[in-house]
C-alpha cells in the first residue's frame, strides 16, 4: 500500500538542510537525532513538533539509507540547487506515493503537452488508488489536502511552479543532481541498462532522450564512461562512493 508521510511535513527542504548542516559525521545516528532534537537545533515550537520532522520525516529520508547520504549532501550543502535535486530523490525514494505520483499522472500529463496541474484532478487519482486498495481510504478532505500537500511539495522541489495556480516548471535537472541520482542508483546495484532506463527520471520529467544525453555530459565531465549501441549500454563508474561524486560536481 502507498503511504505518505506529506500530511506530516511537506518538502521541508529548510529543516533538511539545517540537520545536514549540524549532523555530526564523526558521531552515530541515534546520538546525531538525540542531540539535535534534545538542543532544539531544528527550532521547532515544541518537542512534538521537532520528533514528528526528525523521526517520521527526515529520518527516513535522510538516515535511514545510510551514512553515506548526509556526508555526500554535506558536499552539496552550499550549492541550494543540487541540494534540493539531491534531497528530492531522497524524498522521493521515502515517500512511495510523492514517487508514483511524479512518475505517474505528472509525468504523463506533462508529455500529453498540459500547462497546469488541477488539484481536483489529483484527488481523483487519489480517490482511484484508494478504490484499488492502494492508498488508505481517506475521506474527501483529507484526499483534497494530500493533493494540495502533493502539489506543494512538487513546487517547493522546483518540479512545478505557482502558489494557488500551480504549472510545470521550466527547470530541469543538473547535470551534478543527476550524477548524484545516477550513483545512487548504481549503489543500490541498478546495471547499467537499468540506469538509462529508470522511471526515477520521470519525477524530473525527463524523457529517455534526455537522460542519455545527461549520462554523455556526465562523461565528458569525467565522471563516469558511457557507451549506448541499440541495446547495449554500459556505464562505468570513475568514482568509487557518493561522497566523491557529490565533491566532484560541487
Amino acid at each position: 500500500m502507498l503511504t505518505s508521510n506529506i500530511l506530516k511535513g511537506g518538502a521541508l527542504i529548510d529543516d533538511a538542510r539545517r540537520l545536514v548542516d549540524v549532523w555530526d559525521l564523526e558521531g552515530d545516528a541515534a546520538c546525531n537525532l538525540q542531540r539535535i532534537a534534545d538542543q532544539n537545533l531544528l527550532a521547532k515550537p515544541s518537542r512534538a513538533r521537532a520528533d514528528a520532522v526528525l523521526q517520521r520525516v527526515l529520518r527516513p529520508r535522510l538516515v535511514e539509507p545510510g551514512p553515506q547520504v548526509i556526508a555526500a549532501l554535506k558536499e552539496l550543502w552550499s550549492s541550494p540547487r543540487v541540494f534540493v535535486e539531491a534531497y528530492y530523490f531522497e524524498s522521493t525514494r521515502s515517500d512511495g506515493l510523492l514517487a508514483a505520483f511524479a512518475e505517474g499522472p505528472l509525468f504523463a500529463w506533462w508529455e500529453a503537452g498540459r500547462v497546469t496541474v488541477d488539484v481536483d484532478e489529483v484527488a481523483i487519482w487519489l480517490a482511484e488508488l484508494a478504490a484499488n486498495g492502494e492508498t488508505p481510504p481517506w475521506g474527501d478532505k483529507t484526499r483534497i489536502e494530500v493533493a494540495r500537500h502533493l502539489l506543494a511539495a512538487l513546487r517547493d522541489f522546483g518540479i512545478l511552479s505557482g502558489t494557488v495556480r500551480k504549472e510545470f516548471s521550466r527547470s530541469s535537472l543538473s547535470i551534478a543532481g543527476f550524477s548524484y541520482v545516477a550513483f545512487r542508483l548504481h549503489e543500490s546495484g541498478a546495471s547499467s541498462r537499468a540506469l538509462l532506463s529508470s522511471s526515477v527520471w520521470r519525477r524530473w520529467l525527463l524523457d529517455s532522450g534526455r537522460v542519455t544525453e545527461l549520462f554523455q555530459q556526465a562523461a565528458r565531465n569525467g565522471l563516469l564512461r558511457f557507451s549506448s549501441a541499440g541495446s547495449s549500454v554500459r556505464v562505468d563508474w570513475l568514482e568509487e562512493s557518493l561522497s566523491e561524486v557529490a565533491r566532484a560536481v560541487a
